[in-house]
């Protein structure tokens, strides 16, 4: 390995998503610098590229800490400013607003950013001795004390060779309910013919509860508007009609008069904009295209990127212009476009977004695998908890195939409807966060952190995952500070780190659990 081409940092962040901006805030209040290789163009993760509609916990005292004071809150001062004073704002926002405040919070931290930063295999990775000691990205080689692997997809963790998983676990692994194939949880939509068709896949010959590597469907979390200067959604390259048969013969059987009973009843956005999600059983998720993502490598990811960007604008083009719809319909979706302010240097078009919505790709297998036993009673407290989440099992639609000659399965979700299966208040516990002990030493991973698939559908939100970055750096800054591998971290000093800038811990609801 050759020598680093810039000077030392204590701790390299990979990923400027909100976990990874949250551990180098963490950082900064300890005395430590850090340096954030971002694999994109922007900062701020998917927060800033879409999903401006936040999850918040069922218990709203859950989320704190400074995800809660410095991020959310100051994306609501963003707008009090400006004369919007609602309470809501903080959580139902513009991209635009979450990008200038995380930067803002990025320069806060002192933090040296380097986009378009990525890793790509294991060669990229430095380990001697149990500890990573480099990275490299086409700049050159990184080096520093301690790495957070802050990233959607988990690169730098598993270059260095920690354990990972990807996909459903069989039910019989941990005794989840939920976990495998579930064929009696699917979506059944019927009144489709033919039933056969992109992005209908062929019947799984999988056995119930049976584990395999799909992931459930990934999407651009669009922003659309109605205002004057609004730009005409673009006809992308390879654009095909035939793809929206299906969604064609959904919208008639539901009797869906156009686009506006679809998007605004999504999320209202501060100045008239609206935020899209998968909305219909057949819309801007595509199930299947993305298996190949977690573990596919940059090539293969921006490959798969392409065809949901094909996918998505090819939908919204199909909506207002397709004339196998009603001139109605037609008319009612050209009321929408892109908004001009939003996305303005996106790679794939200005008003679209410059980030794919990745909801699950590689998983740690660490010093504690959080499963679906963690997120209920009475294995939902921790002794050594990191936050406080509450949230349902959410997965989205794994595959699609058909069934008879007039149905469409869409299967993966936990309940075969659009509500998620439920989950108590819980604690996460620190020993997710790491590797296994005799594994790497120096080394957190707040978004891929280790969990089964089922456990990681309630805490796979973006402000919890801010929460475990701010985890994340404090468990760095005691290993810096002691010299100790992360995993023999002391508890009270982290509680007391983490309590000192606001992360709850302990809620009066956990207690009337016990």
């Amino acid at each position: 390995m050759p020598e680093p081409t810039e000077s030392r940092y204590d701790v390299v962040i990979y990923g400027a998503t909100l976990a990874g901006i949250m551990a180098a805030l963490r950082l900064k209040l300890r005395g430590y610098t850090s340096l954030v290789l971002e694999p994109t163009g922007h900062v701020g993760g998917i927060v800033a590229g879409g999903l401006v509609k936040s999850d918040t916990p069922g218990v709203a005292a859950a989320l704190a800490g400074l995800t809660q004071d410095r991020f959310f809150a100051g994306i609501g001062a963003e707008y009090a400013a400006e004369g919007l004073d609602d309470p809501k704002a903080q959580y139902l926002f513009e991209p635009k607003v979450a990008e200038r405040v995380a930067w803002r919070l990025l320069e806060e931290a002192g933090a040296t950013v380097v986009l378009n930063a990525r890793l790509h295999d294991f060669d990229d990775v430095g380990v001697r001795g149990g500890r990573i000691v480099a990275v490299r990205t086409d700049d050159g080689w990184r080096r520093a004390s301690f790495f957070v692997d802050a990233s959607y997809e988990g690169d730098l963790m598993a270059a260095a060779g920690v354990p990972y998983a990807v996909g459903r676990e069989p039910a019989s692994q941990y005794g989840e309910t939920y976990a495998g194939f579930q064929p009696g949880r699917a979506h059944r939509i019927r009144s489709f013919r033919p039933n056969t068709g992109f992005p209908v896949g062929p019947v799984p010959d999988t056995a119930p509860g049976e584990g395999d590597a799909k992931v459930q469907a990934y999407n651009f979390r669009g922003v659309l508007t109605r205002a004057a200067d609004r730009l005409p959604f673009p006809k992308p390259d390879g654009y095909d009609p035939a793809l929206y048969t299906h969604l064609r013969s959904l919208l008639e059987h539901r009797g869906i008069p156009g686009l506006s009973s679809i998007v605004t009843h999504t999320a209202a956005l501060p100045h008239g904009k609206f935020q899209t999600n998968q909305a219909l059983f057949i819309g801007f998720d595509l199930p299947g295209v993305n298996w190949d993502y977690p573990d596919g490598g940059w090539k293969r990811r921006d490959e798969i990127i392409a065809e949901q960007v094909r996918w998505h604008q090819g939908m919204l083009y199909f909506l207002a212009n397709d004339p196998s719809l009603p001139e109605s319909f037609r008319a009612d979706a050209r009321t929408f476009g892109l908004p001009p302010d939003e996305f303005t240097d996106s790679p794939y078009g200005a008003g679209f977004p410059h980030a794919l919505y990745v909801r699950e790709a590689r998983r740690m297998i660490g010093e504690h695998v959080f499963t679906e036993h963690d997120t209920h009673r009475p294995g939902n407290t921790k002794p050594t908890a990191v936050c406080c989440w509450q949230y349902g099992l959410d997965c989205h639609i794994v595959q699609y195939y058909p069934e008879g000659d007039d149905t469409i399965v869409g299967e993966g979700s936990t309940t075969g409807s659009f509500v998620n299966a439920p989950a108590d208040l819980y604690q996460l516990p620190a020993e997710s966060l790491f590797p296994a002990r005799g594994s790497v030493e120096n080394l957190a991973v707040p978004v891929c952190f280790s969990a089964s698939h089922v456990g990681i559908l309630s805490p796979r939100m973006e402000p919890a995952y801010g929460m475990l970055g701010e985890a994340a750096g404090e468990l760095a800054a005691q290993s810096l500070r002691t010299g100790r591998a992360v995993q023999d971290y002391d508890y009270a000093s982290l509680a007391a780190a983490l309590t000192e800038h606001g992360t709850v811990l302990e809620l009066p609801e956990l207690e009337a659990a016990a």
